[in-house]
């Protein structure tokens, strides 16, 4: 083996900088070796800095006339609201970042891990808490009963929620639903007109599902778990296992 096989790639010197032994020609060699010490100790000393980040080196925001001569500057005068569709990289061309890279990002990491997380930290002091989630608003709701030759019960809940109208199902109990008798689907009724909309199947004890926009719910008022056969019709088999009747 040549003198110049033994030098350790920049990867494994990262690595032993952060405390992972080499193997043991390569640390003989590095002992030895003028060059691969002095790489090693920019290493060494690239981690020493990471590791040493305190509460002092927590960055701090730039005043707002900063952003403001930024924006001037570049003629912003409103966020982007454009949405360039992501560049796929092929594989191939990933395939090409070298190990070498990538433990020199995680390494380089170290400078500014703990800055984040106590820049994090000063935020979250700085600014309160962060703003609450506005809860589901109800709207209706009803009992779900089991319809003759059927057991099983829930309840079922209409909500506004950020993304839409949606209707909340929890039931239990329900007969059937077994891999040979079908599967469960939840559908709003007209009962007036006996007009439908099949909103999904019903996976689990639980399910939102969103309604349709423009869907005039004191029509729709009816909701119904039906029993589905898998024969790919989407038209609902008339075999109801519970139901009920939305009220405000």
């Amino acid at each position: 083996m040549s003198q110049s096989d033994l030098h350790p790639p920049d990867d494994l010197l990262a690595l032993h900088a952060t405390g992972d032994p080499l193997p043991e020609a390569m640390a003989r060699h590095v002992d030895s070796c003028a060059r691969c010490r002095s790489e090693l100790a920019k290493w060494q000393d690239l981690v020493a800095v990471g590791q040493s980040a305190s509460r002092q080196d927590t960055p701090q925001p730039p005043p707002a006339h900063v952003w403001d001569g930024i924006s001037s500057e570049l003629g912003l005068t409103a966020p982007s609201t454009s949405h360039e569709p992501a560049v796929v990289v092929p594989l191939a061309r990933a395939r090409r970042w070298s190990t070498s890279f990538l433990v020199a990002a995680s390494v380089a990491g170290l400078l500014v891990g703990g800055a984040a997380v106590l820049g994090a930290d000063a935020l979250l002091m700085d600014d309160g808490d962060p703003a609450p989630v506005a809860a589901p608003t109800p709207v209706a709701q009803t009992q779900l009963v089991a319809l003759p030759d059927h057991r099983g019960q829930g309840e079922a809940e209409i909500v506004e929620t950020a993304a839409g109208t949606e209707l909340v199902v929890d039931v239990s109990g329900l007969s059937g639903g077994s891999s040979s008798d079908g599967f469960f689907e939840v559908w709003l009724i007209d009962p007036d007109t006996l007009q439908m909309v099949g909103l999904g199947a019903l996976t689990s004890d639980s399910g939102r599902f969103l309604v349709p926009d423009g869907l005039d719910l004191s029509q729709y008022r009816l909701v119904d778990v039906s029993l589905e056969p898998f024969d790919g019709d989407p038209v609902h088999s008339r075999d109801s296992v519970v139901r009920g009747e939305l009220a405000t």
